[in-house]
């Protein structure tokens, strides 16, 4: 493999999997996440597609020899450098907007759950994986009012989804086991879904500064390595017009007079001449 396509095939395998996994980390909860979030993760994953086309410019550069390739190559390293950082600056800036944007969009869909089957399956997912009831606690629920033909768990006047069970026990009722929840998760989902999602847009951004920092020792190789071709180019120019320069000073000389001529080789005849 050539030697300068391993950093910008590393970066971009580095910069692929941290992007797509903070991507898919945001598809769990994009139902309380505007499209907005996405894009530095979408545009991280964009990069480094990018850097598995351009390390070719590299490694055919390398090959031949070609300063100018090295040198496109070095300078698309360093475009991509300044995206990476603008990708991580963009992270950050949105970590402030997570506490209000939650809030709002987790009280807005909460009222549906029973009508939206979408919203039902997104708040379901969300408590049973973390572990969690309602927006700041179990109570959050006594504010939607269920059918009369749901299902749940009953706690006094308060009917919660099943989703907030923590236990259950199973019990026979007339002959049949019956599925009985015991304990109830009674913490709220808000502070577990901000910091999966604070936590996520900060390793995105330190992922993005990191891999960055980590090519620029790619750029300066690059531009080394352009530099050392054209150095090697100019010694073997030189070379040849040296040796250029002693083939054709070993039969001439500035003084016509002091020119000299080749040495005469004779060969031995045996025979005989014929007149």
């Amino acid at each position: 493999m050539c030697p300068l396509v391993q950093i910008p095939q590393l970066t971009s395998a580095l910069i692929i999997s941290v992007g797509t996994t903070i991507y898919a980390i945001y598809q769990d909860v994009s139902f309380v996440l505007e499209d907005h979030f996405f894009s530095p993760a979408a545009f991280v994953i964009a990069i480094g597609v990018i850097m598995l086309f351009v390390s070719l410019f590299g490694c055919i550069g390398a090959l031949k020899e070609s300063t100018c390739l090295v040198n496109i190559f070095a300078v698309i390293l360093t475009l991509v450098l300044v995206l990476e950082v603008a990708a991580a600056i963009a992270a950050y800036s949105l970590r402030s907007q997570i506490s209000g944007m939650l809030n709002e969009n987790l009280r807005a869909s909460m009222p549906d759950y029973y009508k939206d089957p979408m919203v039902q399956e997104y708040f379901d997912f969300m408590q049973s994986r973390m572990n969690c009831c309602g927006i700041e606690s179990y109570l959050d629920w006594g504010d939607v009012k269920p059918p009369s033909v749901a299902t749940g768990i009953t706690y006094g006047n308060l009917t919660v989804p099943s989703s907030c069970c923590a236990e259950t026990r199973i019990e026979m009722l007339a002959e049949m086991e019956v599925e009985e929840c015991t304990k109830m998760y009674s913490n709220g989902c808000m502070p577990r879904v901000f910091y999966l999602v604070y936590q996520s847009a900060g390793l995105l951004g330190a992922g993005a500064l990191t891999i960055a920092f980590i090519q620029i020792i790619g750029i300066v190789f690059s531009f080394s390595l352009a530099s050392a071709i054209r150095k090697a180019k100019n010694d073997r120019e030189r070379r040849r017009w040296e040796i250029q320069e002693r083939v054709i000073n070993a039969y001439t000389s500035l003084n016509p007079n002091d020119e000299k001529h080749p040495q005469i080789v004779y060969v031995p005849f045996q025979g005989q001449t014929v007149a």
